[in-house]
C-alpha cells in the first residue's frame, strides 16, 4: 500500500512538473498590447505596432547572440559533415 502511494505521487510530481514548464513557457511569450485607452488613428497603430516590432527584433538579436553555436551536423557512421547516417553510402554497401 506503501508503495503503491509512493508511486502514485511520483507520477503526480512529475506531471506537476511538466506543467509548471509548460506554463512558464506561455507566460514568458512576447506580448505586445498598443492600446493605453482612447482611441488611436491607424497611422498611430501602424507606428505603435512598427516600434514594439523592432523592439522585438532588437531583444531577439540579443538572445541570439548569446546562445552558444550548435555543432554541425555529421554523419554518426563515417563522420563526415557533408551528410547524415540516413544518406551516408557506406550504410547502403552494408545492407
Amino acid at each position: 500500500m506503501v508503495m503503491l502511494s509512493a508511486v502514485l505521487l511520483i507520477s503526480e510530481n512529475e506531471k506537476l512538473r511538466i506543467e509548471n514548464q509548460r506554463q512558464k513557457r506561455k507566460k514568458a511569450q512576447w506580448r505586445t498590447y498598443i492600446a493605453k485607452g482612447g482611441v488611436l488613428s491607424g497611422a498611430e497603430g501602424a507606428s505603435c505596432a512598427q516600434a514594439a516590432q523592432t523592439r522585438h527584433k532588437e531583444t531577439t538579436a540579443e538572445a541570439a547572440a548569446e546562445r552558444p553555436q550548435r555543432a554541425l551536423r555529421k554523419c554518426s557512421i563515417c563522420k563526415s559533415t557533408e551528410h547524415t547516417a540516413h544518406t551516408c553510402q557506406r550504410r547502403q554497401i552494408s545492407r
